[in-house]
């Protein structure tokens, strides 16, 4: 038998909280149980750490001790933490960098971005060996990262993204992707470019260059499975940001690509 992981510090924290309240109220779990609508048999596995807390009891432990938000902040710091963990190691930097970056520059020669992805796009990428329940977490907190790009002061967003890339997507993907292509080029901070099929780039690493307003730029190399690195050094982010202009004068202009995506949009209809 295998043996049994350590629980989680915050499952940890919740359980002790609740037993301790439970305890000092003399309550049974029969009894908290009943007042809460729950079984005792649920009770039971959140304070031996066997089942993590929903949202709901954790919200319904705050009312019935009058704890004033205590068990649904604890809940909150595990649920964030356990979102942190779904992310691939290599990419939580990126994923922590564009909250503050100013400036995003991404070059997608191989998948079309997270950033812009659609739903249906996303769920495709992410739910490839995954087993359902986790894709759909992957997914939501892929969908929630696209929010820097309509909050109020946005990041200036360049994107160079390879035509086969949009071609290479499944017909009931690719119209929706056109869309949403289209409605973020709509957006004063965003620019798409795309790379023809046959412009003379070879570069078949994906990148991207985040700049920001205090900070030193960095940037990002995809790797396979998530297992991407960030760059720090001045030199190699220099390297990186020629490397991405050149790329970008064999790209199609910003009008030229609008236009290539909506034809391969209305091809599909």
């Amino acid at each position: 038998m295998a043996p049994r992981q350590n629980p989680d510090p915050l499952l940890e924290t919740f359980a002790a909280e609740l037993r301790a309240r439970r305890e000092a109220a003399d309550l049974s779990r029969n009894r908290l149980a009943e007042a809460l609508g729950c079984s005792p048999q649920w009770i039971a596995k959140v304070e031996n750490c066997e089942k993590p807390p929903s949202p709901d009891f954790a919200r319904d432990l705050d009312t019935y001790f009058k704890t004033g938000g205590t068990f649904h902040r604890i809940w909150e710091k595990f649920n964030d933490l356990r979102k942190r963990r779904l992310i691939p190691t290599g990419f939580r930097p990126l994923a922590e960098a564009e909250q503050e970056a100013t400036e995003i520059s991404i070059f997608a020669p191989i998948l079309i971005p997270g950033l812009v992805q659609t739903e249906d796009c996303a769920r495709r990428v992410l739910s490839a060996g995954q087993h359902p329940d986790k894709a759909e977490e992957m997914l939501a907190i892929r969908l929630a990262r696209q929010a820097i790009l309509t909050k109020p002061d946005p990041p200036w967003m360049f994107l160079l993204v390879g035509e086969s890339v949009i071609r290479d997507l499944r017909p009931e993907t690719r119209t929706g992707q056109c869309k949403r292509f289209l409605d973020v080029i709509a957006q004063h901070n965003v620019s798409v470019q795309v790379l023809p099929v046959h412009a003379p780039v070879y570069e078949s690493s994906g990148f991207q260059l985040l700049g920001f307003n205090t900070s030193p730029d960095v940037a990002y190399i995809e790797g396979a499975g998530g297992h991407g690195r960030m760059l720090t050094d001045a030199h190699d982010v220099h390297r990186l940001t020629v490397l991405f202009n050149v790329i970008r004068s064999a790209a199609l202009s910003a009008e030229e690509s609008e236009n290539l995506i909506r034809l391969i949009m209305e091809a599909d209809a």
